[in-house]
């Protein structure tokens, strides 16, 4: 029965989120809260919530798998997990690309409009509909990071 349906990928995603607080609570460099002086959030909190998140959703899909009682094959490869497969190694070759050409050109907020068209055209979104997409989400993460929390984008 562990062996079947959605007990495995819930399980991993559980131990990530495990390693991910373990980390954090053990690395003095890794404050959820800032000091004092700072006023602000510490390097550690959003790793915190990502990690906490990977817990409890792990959680519920390793549940979910058990209740599955082994009806679903985690093994099986079809056509779909095939085409899944596939966008998952171009979605980590973009977001190494966003990295490198962040990285290179120190100008996060061309870099993202850039890699959310491309993402979103990789989903096969409409073009009207990638392009209110990236205006949404970069000025969402200029305003959420460079206005609200003044954490201005370097590499």
């Amino acid at each position: 029965m562990i062996k079947k349906g959605d007990t495995i990928p819930g399980i991993c995603s559980l131990g990530i989120g495990a390693l991910t607080l373990l980390y954090i609570f053990l690395n003095s460099k890794m404050s959820i809260i800032g000091k004092a002086s700072d006023g602000g959030l510490g390097p550690g909190f959003f790793p915190f919530l990502c990690g906490t998140g990977l817990v409890v959703l792990g959680a519920l899909l390793t549940l979910r798998g058990i209740r599955q009682n082994g009806t679903v094959d985690y093994f099986e490869m079809t056509a779909e997990k095939k085409q899944n497969l596939k966008i998952s190694g171009l979605l980590i070759l973009l977001c190494s690309i966003l990295l490198a050409a962040w990285k290179i050109s120190q100008a996060f907020l061309v870099c993202l409009p850039v890699y959310s068209f491309v993402v979103n055209k990789l989903f096969k979104r409409s073009t009207r509909f990638s392009i209110i997409f990236t205006i949404v989400v970069t000025a969402f993460i200029y305003f959420l990071f460079q206005v609200c929390f003044s954490i201005t984008f370097r590499a």
